[in-house]
């Protein structure tokens, strides 16, 4: 008896919202016509944009699906790795992992906000950021990156959903990807109040249950970011 292949998993129907929330987000200036990434936690996979892809008019041949734990994926018999390879995910992927492994099922949209990554600049010259009064894994990360940085919105939309706004250094990312990360963090040890981070010089990564959820705290994030550097300019 001849056993019928499994399905492979359809997934065209969430392109469709995706696409939605990138063309907002090239509209609003937040990417250009080929930076950025975007990607879901769909039960054990996560649905990401291929390397070098444009997300204008994103198709589904514009997304890979890798599994969230290839490791476990493997000890069942699996070979995602060669998969992988194949279908060129994201070369952020690994990020969107930690990111995902913590918050399952979000969208994680990565971006590069002009005003933000502007921000993340010009911050540690204007003053030092403080984190004695931090929880004890922040003042830990900032022991192991001193380049730890923080954005505290002064306007009262962005402080009322977050109050503060952690820039970390590119070593940290580098780390996350490269499997080096010393200290035993998750993401959700460290970003409890908002689903919102910044790269210093790089650009954000935020998520949320919907795609049109992480768009929002990007926007936050990029209208806070403008007015602290207009405060800064008088």
């Amino acid at each position: 008896m001849i056993k019928n292949k499994p399905k492979k998993p359809e997934y065209s129907k969430y392109v469709s919202e995706l696409g939605r929330v990138c063309k907002i987000a090239f509209d609003k200036g937040l990417i250009d016509t080929h930076s950025g990434n975007i990607s879901m936690g769909i039960k054990k996979s996560i649905l990401i944009t291929k390397t070098g892809k444009s997300l204008i008019d994103l198709k589904p041949s514009d997304f890979t699906a890798v599994p969230l734990d290839p490791e476990k994926q493997s000890r069942n018999g699996l070979n995602p790795a060669k998969s992988m390879r194949a279908s060129e995910p994201s070369s952020e992927l690994e990020v969107h992992k930690f990111i995902l492994k913590s918050f399952p099922g979000s969208t994680v949209f990565h971006s590069h906000p002009v005003n933000a990554i502007a921000l993340s600049l010009v911050l540690n010259k204007k003053r030092a950021a403080k984190f004695k009064s931090s929880p004890l894994v922040i003042r830990k990360l900032h022991a192991e990156y001193p380049g730890l940085d923080k954005i505290t919105p002064v306007d009262f939309e962005s402080a009322y959903f977050f109050p503060e706004i952690y820039i970390l250094p590119l070593k940290f990312i580098e780390d996350i990807k490269s499997g080096g990360l010393k200290l035993k963090l998750q993401a959700k040890d460290m970003f409890k109040e908002n689903g919102v981070f910044m790269i210093k010089s790089h650009g954000s990564f935020s998520w949320g249950p919907t795609p049109l959820e992480a768009l929002r705290w990007t926007m936050s994030l990029e209208a806070s970011s403008e007015i602290i550097l207009k405060s800064l300019s008088f």
